[in-house]
C-alpha cells in the first residue's frame, strides 16, 4: 500500500511543466483458481455489523471472525491490530509534524477504538491492549488445523482528520477501523505500530461480509460488492461481500454521485462530489483505461467491482482492495486534471501490487511502490506513446529523485519503516530509486522479458505475500540468469545514482 504525499517543493518542480502533460504470456505452474479455493478454506472469515452515526462521529460494531490455525505451531494468544488508537493522542498521531495542521483543518480531536467485550463461543475471554495491539488470551491453546471463532463488541470514535481514517467537509474515510488479525510468519507475530511514514501495514487475505447501517442521505462506497441494500428501522443497511482481499475499507458521504462502466468482468464505479460531474466522468475514464491495460499486461483483475472515490484527503491518493480514494481537489480543470489521471493510474496499479500480490510494507515497501511507479509509466506509453511516457518518468520519478538526492543523504531502498528519516527520504528511495532500478532492469533484459517476469511473479504470488526473493526468482526463471547480486546491490546501495536516466 501507499500514501502519496503532496510535497510543496516537489510540486514546484512538477507544476512548471504540468500544462504540457497532454497532449507472450508465460506458462505458469500455478492454477490461480485452485489457489484461491485452497486459501479460502483456511483464511480468516470476518462478519461485521456496524452502525454509522455521522452526528456523533462514531461507529458501533459487532464483529465475528473465524480463524484457522494453518501454522505448525500452537497459539496460546492471538494478536490483532487496533489501528484507530494511533489517533488517540495529539503528539503521537501518524502524520509528519509539518502536516498536522493540514491533516486536522478544524483542530485536533481524538480517534480511538473501545473494545467492550471479546467472546469465544459463549465464554468471555481475557484480553490486553497496548497502544495499537490487542492480545486475546486463549483458555486452551489453538493447535495446528484447529479453528476458533471470536466475537468483538466495540465502538470507534472517528477523528476530524483528512487522512486514511477520519472525516472532512464532504467525506468519511474509514480504513483500518476494526480489529485486524496480525500476520504470523517465520519471524513470529508482526506487532508493528502505526508508523507515521509509509504504509505500516502487513496483512494476509481474508473474506468479509460487512453490513453498514447509515442515515438515508448517505451513500457508501466499499471494498467488495454490494450484496443487498434495504431500509432498516429508518436507516439504510448496505451489505457487502468480498472475495479474497487484504482488508476492508469504506467511504461515506451525503454528497456522492456515481457513474459506472464495465471492464472485462468488472464494474468500475466513479464516486464524485455533487457538481463535479465532468470530472467524475473523467475519473471513470481514467479508471477504465487503467484497469483494462493492467488486465492485459499483468493478469486479469478477479473482482466484480472497482471503485474510485473522491475524498477529503491530505495526500494524493490511497489504495485499498476494490477501492481507491483520490484527493477531491484534483477534480478540476488544468494541471489538477493531470494529477487526477496520474493518481488514479498509480492507485489502480496497486490493485495488482499490494492488493493481489501482497508484501510486508513495513520491511519491503519498495515491492509494491516501485512496481506501481513503473507500471504507471507503462500505462502512459501504452496510451500516449514513448515521448509522453518518458516525460512522465522524467518529471515524476527522475526529477524528484535528483532533487532529494542532492538535498539530503539518502539511505538504501530496502529499509524498515522506522529507519526512514522523513517522507522525502521514503519517497525518493522507495518510489523513485525503486522505479529507476526497474527501468534499468528493463534496459538490460528488454521490456517484453520484464513483462513476462512480472506476469510470472503475479501468477506465482497471487493472494500471497511476496518477498524480494520471489521477485528475483521470477527474473531468474524468465531469463535463465541469476539476478540476485544485481537486485540486492540496488536495494542496499547508498551511492548517488549519477547515471539515473
Amino acid at each position: 500500500m501507499k500514501k502519496r504525499r503532496i510535497v510543496i517543493i516537489l510540486s514546484l518542480i512538477l507544476l512548471a511543466a504540468a500544462y504540457s502533460f497532454f497532449v507472450l504470456r508465460s506458462e505458469s505452474d500455478v492454477d490461480t483458481g485452485k489457489t484461491a479455493d485452497i486459501i479460502a478454506n483456511t483464511c480468516p472469515r470476518y462478519k461485521i455489523d456496524v452502525d454509522f452515526d455521522p452526528e456523533a462521529k462514531k461507529l458501533t460494531a459487532f464483529q465475528e471472525v473465524a480463524i484457522v490455525n494453518s501454522k505448525a505451531e500452537e497459539f496460546e494468544s492471538l494478536y490483532f491490530h487496533i489501528y484507530p488508537n494511533a489517533f488517540k493522542n495529539a503528539d503521537e498521531v501518524p502524520f509528519a509534524d509539518e502536516d498536522i495542521s493540514y491533516a486536522y483543518p478544524e483542530g485536533f480531536a481524538p480517534g480511538y477504538i473501545n473494545i467492550k467485550k471479546v467472546t469465544a463461543g459463549t465464554r468471555e475471554v481475557e484480553f490486553n491492549i497496548e497502544d495499537t495491539i490487542l492480545e486475546i488470551k486463549l483458555e486452551t491453546a489453538l493447535k495446528p488445523k484447529e479453528e476458533i471463532s471470536l466475537t468483538f463488541e466495540f465502538e470507534v470514535q472517528i477523528p476530524p482528520a483528512i487522512g486514511n481514517f477520519g472525516y472532512g467537509e464532504n467525506t468519511y474515510n474509514i480504513a483500518q477501523w476494526y480489529p485486524i488479525l496480525a500476520v504470523y510468519d517465520e519471524k513470529g507475530w508482526h506487532k508493528d505500530p502505526y508508523y507515521g511514514i509509509g504504509d505500516p501495514f502487513y496483512s494476509e487475505v481474508a473474506q468479509y461480509e460487512v453490513k453498514i447501517k447509515a442515515p438515508k442521505e448517505y451513500t457508501i462506497a466499499a471494498s467488495g460488492s454490494l450484496d443487498e441494500k434495504h431500509e432498516e428501522n429508518g436507516r439504510v443497511a448496505w451489505s457487502f461481500k468480498t472475495g479474497l482481499i487484504r482488508d476492508f475499507a469504506w467511504s461515506a458521504s451525503a454528497s456522492f454521485e456515481t457513474r459506472e462502466a464495465t471492464v472485462g468482468k468488472s464494474k468500475v464505479i466513479s464516486y464524485y462530489i455533487k457538481g463535479k460531474e465532468e470530472y467524475g466522468q473523467k475519473a471513470l475514464e481514467f479508471g477504465k483505461n487503467a484497469l483494462s491495460f493492467f488486465n492485459e499486461y499483468f493478469g486479469e483483475y478477479p473482482y466484480e467491482n472497482y471503485s474510485i472515490v473522491a475524498a477529503d484527503f491530505i495526500f494524493s491518493g490511497m489504495e485499498y482492495p476494490n477501492l481507491v480514494i483520490v484527493n477531491e481537489e484534483f477534480y478540476e480543470q488544468g494541471m489538477y486534471l493531470d494529477y487526477l489521471e496520474y493518481t488514479i493510474v498509480h492507485e489502480t496499479a496497486h490493485q495488482w501490487w499490494y492488493g493481489l500480490v501482497g508484501n510486508n510494507q513495513i520491511e519491503e515497501a519498495w515491492l509494491d511502490e516501485a512496481l506501481t511507479e513503473y507500471s504507471t509509466v507503462l500505462y502512459y506509453e501504452h496510451y500516449y506513446g514513448k515521448a509522453v511516457a518518458q516525460d512522465i518518468y522524467e518529471r515524476f520519478t527522475l526529477a524528484p529523485y535528483r532533487y532529494f538526492e542532492t538535498s539530503m543523504s539518502l539511505g538504501p531502498i530496502k529499509r524498515h519503516l522506522s529507519e526512514f528519516a522523513n517522507w522525502d527520504d521514503y519517497s525518493a528511495t522507495v518510489y523513485n530509486r525503486g522505479a529507476i532500478m526497474l527501468k534499468d532492469i528493463e534496459a538490460r533484459m528488454g521490456k517484453e522479458k520484464l513483462r513476462e517476469a512480472l506476469k510470472f511473479y503475479f501468477e506465482q504470488n497471487i493472494y500471497d505475500n511476496a518477498t524480494a526473493e520471489d521477485f528475483i526468482s521470477a527474473l531468474n526463471r524468465v531469463t535463465g540468469t541469476d539476478w540476485t547480486d544485481y537486485v540486492n546491490e540496488w536495494l542496499e546501495t547508498t551511492e548517488i545514482l549519477e547515471s539515473a536516466a
